[in-house]
């Protein structure tokens, strides 16, 4: 295309190569509609269509979010209930979702098929312009907030998807900070409400402010449209334009994002936050340090995430580890965030006591006085704007599309009216910084953007028992007086309405309203896998794995540990190796001159644990501890150096520095436990019938609450160095190691050439294997929390009950997570979401996230048999549920991402014909295959292996399910 020629009504105004992406962007404006588009035309199959809007809301009814979920519920050409979900179930999309931001909401999708994204792409432009919710109160009810009634004596509820996603959200204690972080910064703009939606507020939401939100902001006008990949860009632009924006007229939208005046001095404020009746109240504070930032250029945003990464991020952080010797908290973090309007810089404290909230402020600040005055080390900010350029550079998203995360950076820019396509370069901001490097640049910029800024806020939240339930009481008492201000006609009117709203959700779509759905054929499926080549040979007692993989100049190795030499007591300290490994001294120097030199060095640097499955097999496992770094090609040597001397010289003697690294980790967990509840209460689950169970809960929760015990015992601290040194010694041999490499073959003989020397001096000491025999047992339980809302999970092990794999369970896992769990758990119950998964080692395991429900949840896992035998479907829905199976199995596999594969292949003795096979079975199955696994789902429900997280007055509620009732850890 050429610069100022018009394509089916777009002009291009710009046309630039972008040397970062290897790639061609074109800038384009629609004459008639007003809407701007982008297109970077990229060597990349994996296409990506997006179309944000910018949407700033004024309170925190959650509008804009209600808004994200409504339009995706039916439109002019796509007349059904969910549109979206009919895509999930029946589409090959690499990726398919929306998001709602502070200040823009985004609805990008991606797929390597043509047809395919044209269908996506066809969807998602109706949804936005010609939505059913624009005339459909009912759909806002459902997915935003409505009162609830089923007969006139009950007691008035509040229900709806979004609403219930937001209790969950409020239930984290950071998210809680947060809010009052921003409204306290922000008073008099769109970033001091949430655009997510309050609890508190959504109920003030009504379909008028709805319906006027959405003409505001939802124009083409208002619209930024993003494509990105290898496509027909002109019969692109034809679609677009025939199907849609020449119907619209350019008109003025007036979507302005206010900037909030500068204070003119800082605030400092306070807030409660509830725990649960047995919590104890200690290390329970948390503080946010935040600054507004003045004008920025892109080299400032840039340079301050180097500042971020220097001084909070990594190991060798001056300024977070002046914070946590100085007793203010057990955990300090930090971030950056540029993609606001007026970006924010931000040091979080966790572990902490109110007491603490003023020396914060006045440490912080200090410290950043003395690096102004004496200057940075310049050796520190060398490195973290090394590890930072390697990210750029390798543009990995673990798996996602790459024009998904350019799209998002676009919009960083775009959104304010600056220049999108500066958003995706990097070189000269690069540039500009390692000549900063030679002089005051960085400390200038923290002179100016924090030192001489007022802008900022100091915002504290401490623990209060009984807050939760005080605040559902008075939401209950709230409820009570709406109910007796009604009369008799009115009550009637919300039980009719309840009957009605739960018909509508439990009634299936039209068949000629499903047959809108654009969908492919079974013929367009595949059932050959993307195989991935390895080599296996010997050096010394070690294994050796080659992957072969084109990779821009970068290497990925990964050293996997076998755990199986270890006792189960030994295990959670292998857990802790994992967190403290680069982070403590070696016998050759301290941990920040190590964290240094990874940064120089390396583009990543990580260890962790996991457990890799056999393949057919009920009970056998590999139980791994795994150290990945990734490095460019010149930079081999220093990985290897730097691995071996982690692994073997690592200094554990420190006692000071281990208890330091055990409470920080602590803090962690105590505040992302409930985030991660579903993962905790499946594990649970699946330990109470499968040692790979096991070892996962040990990994998760139980190492949670070996942490926590050992936080608060300082005997066991003492005896630590000891203990890690022993799993140390036990764990990291060449007799005991599997090596991957993913490069190209001369780079891998590089690697053995300079691995050979490395491990002839690692210890080499023998120890039997087959020691790993976890006897921990597992009861159904419950735990409780402070949070809001439920984790629900329920399973067992089909091969106990005679059954073994199918790809037919595969196809279940999808109808269950989009149709039955979906309609039952998150439409009707208000779930954020459920899902089920069967496992090849014969574990199965249902569970919902962001549950207001619990016993009615149970209720729905226990009638999924009922359902089971008595499925029944068309076969164009059948072939829909086989394409959205087939998605799933089809994730692109990144260079980063070619290692891990090979070597679960190789741990767990799987094939690509096996893989085949059971693709083939995922492409012939049909309805009858389905209803065959009801017998095994009623087998495995009978067991009824239950966990659940959450509501503490919940749980007691429903005592009679659990054998135990437990806390989170303290």
């Amino acid at each position: 295309m050429k610069l100022n020629e018009i394509y089916s009504g777009f002009k291009v105004e710009r046309v630039e190569a972008v040397a970062e992406l290897s790639a061609k962007a074109y800038l384009m404006h629609h004459e008639k509609s007003g809407a701007r588009l982008l297109y970077i035309d990229a060597d990349d199959t994996n296409k990506v269509f997006s179309i944000a809007f910018r949407t700033p809301p004024k309170d925190s009814t959650g509008v804009a979010h209600i808004m994200e979920h409504s339009v995706l519920c039916g439109s002019r050409k796509f007349p059904l209930k969910e549109p979206f979900v009919e895509l999930v179930k029946g589409s090959l999309n690499t990726f398919l979702n929306a998001m709602t931001y502070p200040d823009k909401t985004m609805y990008p999708v991606a797929s390597k098929n043509d047809k395919d994204f044209h269908n996506l792409m066809d969807v998602y432009l109706d949804a936005v312009f010609y939505p059913r919710v624009a005339t459909d109160k009912e759909i806002v009810m459902q997915e935003g907030w409505h009162y609830e009634l089923d007969h006139a004596d009950d007691a008035l509820t509040y229900k709806g998807v979004v609403y219930n996603e937001m209790k969950g959200v409020y239930s984290s204690s950071d998210s809680i900070l947060e809010t009052h972080m921003m409204a306290e910064l922000f008073p008099d703009t769109t970033y001091g409400v949430d655009s997510g939606g309050n609890p508190d507020n959504i109920p003030e939401l009504t379909y008028e402010g709805f319906q006027a939100f959405y003409k505001q902001y939802y124009h083409p006008s208002n619209s930024y449209i993003f494509l990105y990949g290898t496509m027909d860009i002109e019969e692109q632009l034809r679609f677009i334009n025939e199907e849609y924006l020449q119907n619209f007229d350019a008109i003025t939208v007036d979507s302005t994002i206010a900037v909030q005046a500068p204070f003119s001095a800082g605030k400092v404020a306070s807030y409660p936050y509830s725990i649960g009746t047995d919590e104890n109240e200690t290390g329970k504070t948390m503080h946010a340090l935040t600054y507004v930032m003045p004008e920025m250029t892109v080299a400032d945003n840039l340079g301050f995430e180097i500042l971020t990464h220097a001084l909070l991020t990594s190991p060798a952080a001056p300024l977070k580890e002046l914070l946590v010797k100085a007793g203010v908290g057990s955990d300090i973090s930090g971030y950056y965030l540029d993609s606001l309007r007026q970006p924010i810089w931000n040091i979080s404290v966790t572990g902490s006591e109110m007491k603490e909230q003023k020396r914060l402020q006045e440490l912080v600040e200090a410290e950043l006085a003395r690096l102004v005055k004496e200057g940075i080390d310049k050796s520190l900010l060398e490195a973290s704007l090394n590890i930072t350029e390697f990210a750029l550079r390798e543009a990995d998203f673990g798996g996602r599309p790459i024009g998904l995360a350019y799209g998002i950076r676009v919009m960083g820019q775009w959104n304010y009216d600056k220049d999108p396509i500066e958003a995706l370069r990097y070189e000269e901001a690069l540039a500009i910084l390692r000549e900063g490097l030679k002089g005051r640049y960085f400390e200038d910029l923290i002179n100016r953007a924090l030192l001489q800024n007022q802008h900022k806020a100091l915002v504290s939240i401490y623990p209060e028992k009984g807050l939760q339930e005080q605040k559902e009481k008075a939401e209950q008492e709230a409820l009570a007086a709406i109910k007796a201000k009604m009369t008799p006609a009115e009550i009637d009117a919300i039980v009719a309405q309840t009957k009605a709203l739960k018909a509508r959700q439990a009634a299936p779509d039209t068949e000629e309203a499903l047959s809108t759905i654009p969908l492919l054929e079974l013929t367009d499926l595949s059932p050959k896998v993307e195989r991935v080549e390895r080599e296996d040979s010997q050096l010394g007692h070690a294994r050796l794995h080659f992957v072969p993989a084109q990779a821009k100049g970068i290497n990925y190795t990964a050293f996997y540990f076998n755990l199986d030499c270890l006792t189960e007591s030994e295990l959670f300290y292998a857990g802790l190796l994992s967190d403290m490994l680069a982070r403590v001294n070696t016998s050759e120097r301290n941990y920040d001159a190590i964290a240094q030199d990874i940064n120089m060095n390396l583009g990543g640097f990580s260890a962790d644990m996991a457990a890799l499955t056999k393949y057919n097999e009920r009970n056998a496992y590999t139980p791994l501890f795994i150290v990945r770094a990734k490095a460019l090609h010149a930079k081999l040597p220093e990985l290897v150096r730097i691995i071996s001397e982690l692994l073997t010289a690592s200094d554990y003697s420190d006692v000071a520095r281990l208890t330091e690294l055990v409470k920080e980790t602590k803090a962690i967990w105590d505040t992302e436990a409930f985030r991660r509840g579903h993962t905790i209460v499946s594990n649970r689950v699946m330990a109470q019938v499968s040692e790979v169970g096991k070892f996962r809960d040990l990994d998760g929760l139980g190492y949670f609450e070996q942490l926590a015990a050992l936080a608060n015992d300082e005997k066991a601290l003492q005896q630590l160095p000891a203990k890690l040194a022993e799993v140390a010694t036990k764990l990291f041999r060449p007799a005991n190691v599997d090596i991957s490499f993913v490069g190209e073959a001369n780079e891998f003989a590089r690697f053995k050439e300079l691995l050979a020397p490395a491990l002839e001096q690692w210890q080499d000491g023998t120890y039997p294997m087959g020691q790993l025999k976890i006897t921990k047992s597992y009861v159904n339980e419950g735990i409780v929390t402070s949070g809001k809302v439920q984790y629900v999970a329920q399973g067992g092990n089909f091969r106990d009950h005679g059954f073994t794999p199918k790809g037919a369970m595969k196809v279940l896992e999808t109808i269950l997570r989009y149709e039955y769990l979906w309609t039952r758990i998150r439409v009707q119950g208000g779930a954020y979401g459920a899902f089920a998964n069967f496992y090849n080692n014969g574990n199965f395991v249902l569970c919902s996230y962001r549950d207001p429900n619990l016993t009615e949840t149970l209720s729905v896992y226990e009638d999924l048999s009922q359902y089971l035998q008595t499925f029944e479907i068309s076969d164009r829905e059948m072939r829909k549920y086989i394409i959205g199976t087939m998605s799933t199995l089809d994730t692109p596999i990144t260079p980063a991402l070619r290692g891990p594969r090979a070597m679960s292949e190789y741990f767990g003795e799987g094939t690509p014909e096996a893989a085949e096979r059971l693709r083939e079975e995922v492409i012939a199955c049909r309805q009858a295959d389905i209803r065959e696994l009801a017998d095994l789902v009623g087998a495995v429900m009978k067991d009824s292996h239950i966990s659940v997280m959450g509501n503490e007055q919940k749980i007691k509620n429903a005592g009679h399910t659990f054998s135990q009732v437990i806390s989170l850890p303290q």
